[in-house]
């Protein structure tokens, strides 16, 4: 899920059209229904399950699965769906919905939602697929984002790796404590943490968030205060390295280099293999309170598909979110699902699904509905953090500039 969200790459299958036995998709009576994604981490195995187990279980139906790097993608699914050859169902990462809604390629899936299902789906996810009043997207993962952290390092540093940092100014404290210059070169051998800024799930938010800041009001008092304060901590007391992505991010805390990172459940399985000791922690709450990122993705459909791939794509919806499926979903792939009702002992066979799942209702989505996410945040925000991170620009200024640049962008 992590992209943006940096998933693992492997190697990518080989990209098809849409694969139907002809142009309506039907075949025989059977409906067949495309589905581009980029699940090819640990995850992938889940998710081919359950596609198995709707194929098993609904014989006038079936889903043929192209999966892809999230790149690749990208790269072709827009050209894809304007040459009239694009997937029937896609998932991608909830920020893409209003991009793609704008440009008039999603059906709508209002009469999906009633009020029963509503009742059993996460909040923020079911807001999430709104662009403009009307749902172009169904629920498929939400997961908040949460802070790992490395219990012997903590203990090195004789901080209590049982009670780890629960407000900025422990979190703060704690990563100067854990940042070590040996030889006092100016470049650490261990940072406290590792705080990407590009190609990589968004943590600069949770920042701004946390002291009631926002991307949509970038140069406010609260915006320019967390910004100054985070940067100060990078480019002065060197808690982490500047101009980090993603994988190098989970990388410094794989090998011990980083003792904090703030990531999503995929990374579990890896941390473990790396033999790493390591608990997971809500990230530490700012001044305006606890709140974290929501990893959040959903499914998609073609505004082009006929009245049968419609009605079945709307049965594999709702097999998708029922219980069921959203139990075996989270065992297989460690992520929390979508429905409020998944227990702590149904999913017992993977116990970091219920430790991110407990922080559901502090997660947000990022800049939800906005058509040019994009931009707003790669090709305006990313920047502007890089260039104060290095020193280039002072916080307020860069972020006066950002905010001017993001205004005619942004949506109701």
């Amino acid at each position: 899920m992590k992209r943006l969200l940096a998933l693992a790459v492997v190697t990518a299958l080989t990209l098809t059209a849409c694969g139907s036995a002809d142009k309506s998709g039907t075949s025989g009576g059977q409906v067949t229904l495309t589905f581009w994604n980029g699940y090819t981490g640990p995850d992938r195995p889940a998710l081919e399950g359950l596609v198995k187990k709707f194929n098993d279980t609904h014989p006038g139906i079936r889903i043929e699965m192209n999966i892809m790097t999230w790149d690749v993608l990208f790269q072709k699914l827009l050209p894809a769906y304007t040459s009239g050859n694009g997937p029937d169902l896609v998932a991608f990462d909830d920020a893409h919905i209003g991009r793609f809604a704008a440009k008039g390629v999603l059906a709508p899936l209002d009469d999906w939602f009633t009020a029963e299902r509503t009742a059993t789906l996460v909040k923020p996810a079911v807001e999430a697929t709104l662009f403009k009043g009307k749902h172009y997207a169904v629920p498929m993962t939400f997961t908040p984002i949460l802070m790992y952290y490395n219990k012997k390092l903590f203990k090195d540093a004789g901080l209590d790796p049982g009670k780890p940092p629960a407000t900025w100014q422990e979190w703060q404290s704690a990563l100067k404590k854990l940042t070590k210059d040996t030889n006092g070169d100016g470049r650490p051998e261990q940072y406290g943490t590792a705080l990407p800024d590009h190609q990589t799930i968004q943590v600069w938010p949770i920042l701004l968030w946390g002291n009631g800041g926002d991307l949509l009001s970038l140069n406010s008092p609260q915006s320019v205060q967390a910004v100054q304060q985070w940067s100060d901590l990078v480019s002065k007391d060197r808690i982490s390295p500047t101009g980090l992505g993603g994988a190098d991010a989970d990388k410094l805390f794989q090998t011990g280099k980083a003792a904090t990172n703030i990531t999503g459940p995929w990374m579990t399985a890896g941390f473990k293999e790396a033999g790493l000791d390591f608990g997971v922690a809500m990230v530490p709450a700012g001044p305006a309170g606890a709140v974290t990122l929501a990893g959040a993705s959903s499914f998609v459909l073609n505004a082009r598909s006929d009245a049968a791939k419609q009605k079945a794509a709307k049965e594999w919806f709702t097999f998708w979110n029922s219980k069921e499926s959203q139990i075996a979903w989270s065992n297989g792939s460690g992520f929390p699902g979508v429905r409020t009702d998944v227990t702590p002992d149904d999913t017992k066979a993977n116990p970091y699904v219920a430790q991110f799942a407990a922080h559901s209702e502090k997660a947000r989505v990022l800049l939800p509905g906005q058509a040019e996410f994009r931009k707003i945040y790669e090709e305006i925000f990313e920047p502007a953090v890089q260039r104060v991170t290095t020193g280039e620009a002072q916080v307020q200024q860069a972020l006066d500039e950002a905010a001017k640049a993001i205004a005619p962008l942004s949506g109701p």
